[in-house]
């Protein structure tokens, strides 16, 4: 398996956080998802960087699908449908944002994309960063 060192050190320093907020929580559960498989695998999708805020979290990331892009997703953003619950667990959240976002081609949004001043093309919930942390 392929991981990259963007991956593995943000999925570490999460893990040594003495408590995780929400958003922490989600994307911790989100990158070990895609780290150890369901319906995509690190050969797929290599994470670039990664950061949570109070209620959700970002993760630029390319794939074989398209370009690399970014995605900025919150538990209550407008285009979340839960695979879950309307109500998820951060557990459940990050979960779903790696199956079902991450690890599926852009496919309609890849003509929505809106790209920061580095190039990387986000979608998701906005407000989107202007460029990379």
């Amino acid at each position: 398996m392929s991981v990259t060192a963007a991956h593995s050190a943000a999925i570490d320093e999460l893990r040594a956080l003495p408590q995780l907020s929400w958003g922490q929580t989600a994307l911790l559960n989100c990158l070990e998802r895609l780290r150890s498989g369901g319906p995509t695998s690190a050969e797929q999708v290599t994470v670039v960087d990664a950061w949570a805020f109070d209620d959700g979290f970002c993760v630029i990331y390319g794939s074989p699908w398209g370009p690399t892009v970014g995605l900025r997703v919150t538990a209550t953003g407008d285009p979340y449908s839960g695979a879950y619950t309307d109500d998820p667990t951060a557990e459940e959240f990050g979960t779903d944002i790696a199956d079902f976002s991450i690890g599926e081609p852009l496919g309609r949004f890849a003509d929505r994309l809106v790209f920061d001043a580095g190039g990387v093309g986000w979608w998701g919930d906005p407000p989107f960063p202007r460029e990379q942390r």
